[in-house]
């Protein structure tokens, strides 16, 4: 079945693809929904530039930091597309795959799109636990609507009686959490 996350059009119906038809598609950002195609909307200035600047501080802090890494699913159809992934175990020869397990990473963050939420205080969320993934961002505007700044809520992988789920390490903006990458820098 083919999702849309905008207004849809008619299209014929695609169903039943794994992980590998990915490759296959033309150009765009894509997902894979137990076997489910979701087109992904083209994102803001505003997201753009806070992936961006999460990338940058990763990278400048020394982590393998990704803009839209392809996170494979336990199931072979099922792949996300987190806005920034941090890789610390990728496997030998990756050089041509577009999606890695999600025990290859240590961080992945989504920067919510104003216009079209797509799960990330809620799904994603529990699809990144259910990877293993040890930390999840979640990146929101902030309440002032800032042009220059954004909301970083992090969230950390707990055992619980259920599963492993998120909780809720701290909430601070980004301005203040890049300030930090810089300072353990400096201190380095």
């Amino acid at each position: 079945m083919l999702a849309l996350t905008e207004p849809s059009i008619p299209l014929s119906v695609i169903k039943d693809l794994d992980v590998d038809d990915l490759v296959k598609l033309p150009r765009g950002r894509y997902e894979l929904h137990d076997g489910n195609l979701v087109i992904m909307t083209p994102t803001s200035f505003w997201h753009k530039d806070m992936v961006l600047r999460i990338c940058s501080m990763l990278v400048a802090a020394g982590a393998r930091a990704f803009q839209d890494p392809g996170v494979r699913g336990s199931r072979p159809r099922d792949c996300r597309l987190p806005d920034v992934g941090v890789a610390i175990a990728p496997p030998p020869n990756t050089a041509d795959y577009s999606n890695l397990p999600g025990s290859a990473y240590s961080l992945v963050a989504e920067v919510v799109s104003e216009n079209s939420p797509n799960g990330e205080y809620t799904h994603k969320a529990d699809w990144y636990a259910e990877q293993g993934i040890p930390e999840y961002w979640i990146v929101e505007r902030d309440s002032e609507r800032s042009h220059d700044d954004a909301t970083v809520i992090i969230q950390r992988l707990t055992a619980g009686v259920g599963g492993q789920a998120y909780t809720h390490v701290r909430t601070l903006r980004l301005s203040e959490l890049e300030a930090e990458y810089r300072a353990k820098r400096v201190a380095g």
